[in-house]
């Protein structure tokens, strides 16, 4: 079961988020040679859901430990607001894996009046 994490970010926020990449024993995924992706989207388990809303390319910020980095930027949540569910992918040696996933909460931004 890959690793269960979830995000909460506001609206037109720029943010580096880290990942941890875990196995089905729920150990530190090594990402040695691992090329990484990661979406958000609402759930992909219902057939009117729109998946995924946008997808990034990770970056391995710690291999030996599982850990990769992926950076939104403000263009990508500015339209967004609610829950939505995130997947972490990686690709080692040929074969998939969902690696992370769970919630991405995206806050509105509320501006002050002053």
């Amino acid at each position: 079961m890959p690793n269960r994490v979830h995000f909460d970010v506001y609206q037109g926020e720029d943010r580096t988020l880290t990942v941890a990449a875990r196995n089905n024993a729920n150990a530190a995924l090594s990402l040695t040679g691992a090329t990484l992706s990661w979406r958000v989207g609402r759930n992909p388990y219902r057939l009117d859901s729109s998946w995924p809303i946008f997808t990034k390319t990770g970056t391995i910020s710690d291999s030996a430990n599982g850990q990769f980095t992926v950076s939104i930027s403000a263009v990508d949540t500015q339209y967004m607001a609610g829950d939505y569910m995130h997947q972490g992918w990686a690709t080692i040696s040929g074969q998939t894996y969902v690696v992370a996933e769970g919630r991405f909460r995206v806050r509105p931004w509320i501006e002050s009046g002053a």
